[in-house]
């Protein structure tokens, strides 16, 4: 990724008194819209302020003092749409697919939480490649930083493709046509324990109990339409912010199971993702887990794959953190005083 040069006398005046309206951030309920105001700097450089809850059913499901990253990396993806139709004259409706999604936190202090205000920041977007090809066909390349509190805390990356609507639906048509008939008699597997991932909550446990291949572990991907947060709203596909907490909780699972971290109490500090196919549903999706040498002492890194119908649909790379133990009774304590 390419660093941005983001000064504190450089922002713009944001301000966080409402959200966006929600169709530009790519959301049906206003509750899960965390970005505020944007602005347009010349023709490719762009502000978006946005905001994490303190409270929310998924993000604040987590055994640790510190916001989740995951959270940030979510505003920031709502940002990029916010950006492109605000700013840039993506129209509303128009088919989208995020190509590849990456994110590194640069200052884990700035997501500390003191349990007093939301985790507040300003985004800046650059885009730093552009190709039309049509009215309604473009591929861009976005490059970005997280400031919290004038902090550097997150640098961002995503190649977006726009197409039009006939364009998609026919895409989407010869996709499916390439993949097998769903089974009808697929067995009911059940969550993990929400602690073996490093969450309170079972309702938002994504993977079931792993098979074990020798270097790598086989999550199977669950899927279910009814969470509020992961699918805000209808989709045609599986969506990738589920794609990506099911990464996420697969790879901690592995980094425990392997001996890379010894507690699934932990934190993303970076995260890479290319999507080449969509996943469909009424058929089973697995994710494969492979822990690979992290170049940082007290990080976990595992390579991970989204597999369907015998296809790789989805490739990344995770490190992980470990936190103090002593965080997670903070965590607990607090929460039980209140």
């Amino acid at each position: 990724m390419t660093e941005i040069d983001l000064r504190p006398q450089a922002l713009p005046t944001l301000t966080f008194e409402r959200t966006v309206a929600r169709a530009h951030a790519h959301r049906r309920a206003l509750g899960e819209v965390f970005v505020s105001d944007s602005v347009a700097e010349g023709d490719s450089t762009f502000y978006a302020a946005v905001q994490i809850p303190r409270a929310h059913s998924l993000w604040y499901d987590r055994t640790t003092v510190y916001h989740d990253p995951f959270a940030m990396a979510e505003a920031a993806r709502q940002g990029s749409f916010v950006v492109l139709h605000r700013h840039v004259g993506v129209p509303v409706g128009l088919p989208f697919s995020m190509l590849r999604y990456e994110f590194e936190v640069t200052d884990r202090a700035a997501f500390l939480d003191d349990e007093k205000s939301p985790l507040e920041g300003v985004l800046r977007y650059e885009i730093v490649s552009r190709t039309d090809r049509g009215a309604d066909f473009a591929d861009l390349t976005l490059e970005g930083e997280l400031r919290v509190g004038g902090t550097s805390a997150m640098q961002l990356s995503a190649d977006v493709v726009f197409l039009a609507r006939a364009d998609y639906e026919a895409l989407r048509a010869y996709q499916q046509s390439r993949k097998s008939e769903a089974d009808p008699g697929q067995p009911v597997l059940s969550p993990l324990p929400p602690e073996r991932v490093g969450r309170l909550d079972s309702r938002n446990i994504v993977i079931a109990e792993p098979a074990d291949e020798g270097a790598r572990w086989v999550y199977p991907l669950l899927p279910d339409p009814r969470h509020p947060a992961l699918f805000d709203h209808e989709y045609d596909h599986v969506p990738g912010p589920f794609i990506i907490e099911a990464f996420r909780q697969a790879a901690i699972d592995t980094a425990v199971r392997s001996g890379g971290l010894t507690s699934p109490i932990t934190t993303v500090v970076s995260c890479s993702s290319r999507f080449d196919q969509f996943g469909e549903f009424g058929a089973p999706l697995e994710c494969v887990c492979t822990p690979v040498d992290s170049t940082r002492p007290d990080t976990a890194r595992v390579d991970v794959e989204l597999r369907q119908f015998d296809r790789v649909l989805t490739t990344g790379t995770l490190e992980l953190a470990s936190i103090a133990e002593f965080e997670s009774s903070f965590v607990h304590r607090v929460r039980a005083e209140s």
